[in-house]
């Protein structure tokens, strides 16, 4: 049966959008979104960190690829000239207990390959940011922020450029092999495609089922606070982690204002995840955190006050773990020949897109 792609990539998240990108220097690729344009949901709601590799356990694909994608996001944003800081970050223990986890995720992140880390004392903290409070920090320099929308719209041009084609409006209804190839059947069209990759995010799992792979992907919502106060914290300020997610962290934005989130909520999968044409979602920041907030902030900047947080964005993730589990890797394999699936892409996502796009690559 003739083909329309050597490739169709299902999902234009930022994830997608690096692969897309990537493969098509070499073959004919078709990427297909449910949404009206790319990265409308997860990709673009998110705290935009460029993250160092500290926080995931050495030997898993969260581990190298945001270690590998560290380096080649910081290249390709500066070869691109897209608006991007090298911030640095502190883990900050408030507590003689979780000094133990400090030394913990330094030794990991030396596992993993992690440059610029160490570990510093009190008075050393005040250098980098004197409103914070600590007892000792690990310090990861090559932890930063970018802007993603700039780096989407990056990566949308270059797949155009390199002459891939993407379909909006384009929900994925049906999904099937057939006489050696695969029928992608979206709400538009049908197209035929040697290889199909799955990195449809929240909606991975339901592209999965398609070809028979049964996955449980839950929905995770993070809310996000701002802090009206002027605060002068120049770097990303992370707890100690929790058991689910890094904690509440503080990160400074291009403007100079101070977001403080995501928090970690499980939640039903209601559609649409966040609002339509209308306006209409089930979904919002949650005011009645902001007193859960101010807590886990206060330990940092003991002069904030209460009044100063204010409610400003969430965005939902898609997680292998039911609450309460332990940590679980990313998804990235050859399922059935030339289909391959990613499932479970949250955090780092976003930091190993372009590394991730090169594994995907190897897979080929």
């Amino acid at each position: 049966m003739e083909k329309d792609f050597d490739i169709i990539v299902i999902g234009a998240g930022v994830v997608g959008l690096s692969i897309a990108c990537q493969l098509s220097k070499k073959y004919s690729v078709g990427l297909v979104e449910k949404n009206k344009r790319y990265g409308l949901e997860t990709s673009s709601r998110n705290s935009e960190v460029i993250h160092s590799g500290i926080h995931y356990p050495t030997g898993s694909l969260k581990a190298k690829l945001c270690v590998q994608g560290n380096q080649l996001l910081y290249e390709f944003l500066k070869e691109n000239n897209i608006l991007h800081k090298k911030t640095g970050k502190l883990t900050v223990a408030v507590e003689q207990s979780e000094v133990k986890e400090i030394e913990k995720l330094y030794k990991q992140g030396i596992e993993n390959g992690v440059s610029d880390i160490k570990i510093i004392e009190k008075n050393e903290i005040k250098n980098f940011a004197p409103e914070i409070e600590g007892l000792y920090a690990l310090y990861t320099g090559s932890t930063g922020i970018l802007n993603v929308h700039y780096l989407m719209d990056c990566l949308y041009e270059k797949l155009i450029n390199n002459g891939g084609i993407a379909g909006f409006d384009e929900k994925v209804i049906n999904l099937e092999k057939k006489n050696g190839v695969y029928l992608v059947e979206t709400e538009k069209g049908r197209y035929y495609s040697e290889i199909v990759i799955n990195s449809a995010g929240l909606y991975g799992d339901e592209i999965s089922r398609k070809l028979g792979f049964n996955y449980d992907v839950f929905w995770a919502k993070g809310d996000y606070f701002t802090i009206s106060k002027k605060c002068n914290i120049p770097l990303l300020i992370y707890p100690v982690p929790a058991k689910e997610g890094l904690g509440i962290h503080l990160t400074p934005r291009f403007d100079g204002i101070l977001r403080a989130g995501p928090d970690v909520e499980y939640v039903q999968k209601v559609y649409p995840p966040y609002p339509d044409e209308k306006g209409n979602s089930i979904f919002k920041p949650d005011e009645k955190k902001r007193g859960f907030f101010y807590q886990q902030i206060k330990k940092f900047i003991p002069d904030i006050e209460i009044d100063d947080l204010v409610p400003e964005s969430y965005g939902i993730r898609p997680k292998l773990q039911k609450q309460g589990e332990d940590f679980k890797d990313f998804i990235i394999k050859e399922e059935l020949p030339n289909f391959i699936n990613l499932i479970g892409i949250d955090s780092p996502g976003l930091t190993s897109c372009l590394a991730i796009a090169r594994y995907v690559e190897d897979l080929l």
